[in-house]
């Protein structure tokens, strides 16, 4: 009896060491694929799981919200501004196509806009031709006589011996030549003095050349000096019409030029 009993308790201690490899294998063993899966939705559970507490952010977190929202107000302002240039190129192209549109010729037959053309040249011609004559009777004088003898002259000396030539010129002789008379086309020698309406000295020449009635100089040397002979002096009173127009030579734009003309030669 004995004997039998010990073999039962042998077998039970292999039954029990066999339980314990079992189980010691199971756990080195690699896990399935089965287990890696469970394992895997276990922890994405657990870290979908809402948690209390707040998380702060840090500081280069901060910065680099900080930085996204810079970045999207740019990129906002950047599309308005695209969108408002936009909108002016439409608005120039609708004002151009406006400009075409009521231009002389803009959408008319070849012939009706050349005949618009040239009635609108004439008008402005017409227009600037009434201006002058305005501006040189408010000059002058208002009165239709005056107006007359700027243009045309009237070659009559007034108290003073000063007479109004073409243009308004005024001239005096201060020294009756002797020589040879000027005319158109001459060629001169002359010395003068050029002063402006308070007596300051201009400019000057001790011997000047030039031809008469070819536009070497201005309008109103070409009239003043007419009629002026070799070794006679005059002065003369030119307007801004005969002279240099509204530029300054040192007199103030639009004034009166005032010259002494000696003339030394005439051929």
């Amino acid at each position: 009896m004995s004997e039998v009993a010990d073999d039962n308790t042998s077998k039970k201690a292999r039954a029990a060491d066999a339980t314990y490899v079992r189980s010691a294998d199971t756990s080195t063993r690699p896990k399935s694929k089965k287990e890696l899966r469970a394992e895997k939705k276990a922890a994405k559970k657990a870290a979908a799981a809402p948690t209390n507490e707040a998380k702060t952010p840090t500081k280069e977190e901060i910065k680099e919200e900080k930085y996204r929202l810079k970045k999207e107000r740019r990129k906002q302002q950047l599309k308005e501004r695209e969108k408002e240039m936009l909108r002016e190129k439409k608005e120039r192209q609708k004002k151009r196509k406006a400009r075409e549109l009521h231009a002389v010729g803009g959408g008319l037959d070849p012939v009706v806009a050349a005949k618009r053309l040239e009635e609108r040249k004439n008008k402005k011609r017409r227009k600037k031709e009434q201006k002058d004559a305005l501006e040189e009777s408010k000059f002058f004088g208002s009165d239709m006589d005056v107006f007359e003898k700027v243009f045309n002259g009237t070659g009559e000396e007034d108290e003073d011996g000063v007479r109004t030539l073409e243009m308004g010129v005024k001239c005096k002789d201060v020294v009756i030549g002797k020589g040879p008379t000027v005319e158109n086309n001459s060629l001169l020698t002359v010395m003068y003095k050029l002063k402006s309406g308070k007596g300051i000295l201009i400019d000057s020449s001790k011997k000047f050349v030039f031809r008469v009635g070819k536009g070497n100089v201005i309008r109103g040397w070409d009239i003043g000096v007419i009629g002026m002979a070799v070794g006679g002096t005059r002065k003369l009173i030119v307007p801004p019409k005969a002279g240099y127009q509204g530029q300054d030579i040192g007199a103030g734009p639009g004034a009166l030029l005032y010259f002494d003309i000696t003339v030394i030669s005439c051929t």
